[in-house]
């Protein structure tokens, strides 16, 4: 046995400190949380002891709980650690960097749907979709004819800007540029902050999930849900699986609201493929357990600025 092990099941707030104290009175020497390509914790983590001994005694702590969440303790080595480790750098690097496209000229009233029928065949679900947001003059809040994709691969990101750039959605033409999810987020982020209708920051509901006047849903008026009494350690993942297996959702279709001093408040919001799916998800999930609190989930109306 090696001085190794691999740790199961955590948490996503989970830090490598809280792993070595979970092995309190072994002898650690080092604790490693792993991430996956979005660059959000994956739920493993690998922890090194002084000697196999100490070790081998820490697979006693199988089915233990860290937290709030019992872990699975298994034997590992220093190859298997390194190599997830690697796996999870790389992914994430490629995620934030190269598999990300920018479309321009598209229709203001284009829908997320439309985009990601757009690309069929090319891995995208509703998901990986952002569209864009005018941040500020009269028509702050609106659609800007822009949208971000997130690709699965850098491979099938060039592919898409090769076979699609130039063609039509909804009668306009549009241009495919290679982009970053740092760009993309910067141009939610000032939307949030310069739109109408409150902003993120505040609690309100984000411009994006407005309707304008005649355009129909932009990422979709009542396709988006306002949850109230979410933890405050919460993450975007774990909203995401709090509303599967019945409705698969993408940790992208998630935005977790702010206040003034940057920290969560609570309340969050989930954008929906369609306002059957939103409904369907207050029905299903309405004052159930998230962790440890009951949430409470308020499908939105839209109305636009």
């Amino acid at each position: 046995m090696t001085t190794v092990v691999r740790v199961r099941g955590l948490a996503f707030e989970t830090t490598e400190e809280d792993l070595m104290t979970f092995f309190t009175g072994l002898p650690v020497t080092s604790a490693l949380v792993v991430y996956d390509a979005t660059g959000r914790a994956s739920g493993d983590g690998f922890v090194t002891f002084a000697d196999a001994e100490a070790a081998k005694s820490a697979l006693g702590f199988n089915k233990q709980h860290l937290g709030r969440r019992y872990v699975e303790v298994f034997d590992s080595t220093p190859e298997e650690m390194t190599s997830k480790a690697s796996l999870g750098h790389a992914a994430a690097a490629a995620q934030e960097t190269d598999s990300v496209l920018r479309l321009r000229g598209l229709p203001y009233d284009v829908t997320i749907p439309q985009v990601t029928e757009f690309f069929d065949g090319y891995g995208v679900g509703d998901g990986h979709v952002t569209l864009g947001i005018t941040a500020d003059g009269k028509f702050a809040g609106k659609p800007s004819g822009e949208a971000w994709v997130q690709f699965p691969s850098q491979d099938l990101a060039t592919a898409a800007q090769s076979a699609k750039n130039g063609q039509s959605i909804g009668g306009r033409y549009v241009e495919l540029f290679p982009s970053t999810a740092a760009d993309r987020d910067s141009n939610r982020l000032k939307s949030w902050k310069g739109g109408k209708g409150g902003g993120a920051a505040f609690g309100g509901l984000p411009p994006m999930f407005h309707a304008g006047r005649g355009s129909g849903p932009v990422v979709g008026g009542s396709q988006a849900v306002k949850i109230r009494g979410l933890p405050f350690s919460v993450t975007e993942a774990e909203v995401a699986q709090f509303f599967a297996p019945e409705i698969p959702i993408s940790p992208a279709q998630v935005t977790l609201t702010r206040g003034p001093d940057g920290r969560h408040n609570g309340t969050g919001f989930v954008t929906f493929a369609s306002a059957n799916q939103a409904s369907r998800a207050v029905d299903l999930k309405n004052r159930q357990y998230l962790g440890s609190r009951y949430v409470e989930l308020l499908q939105e109306t839209g109305g636009g600025p």
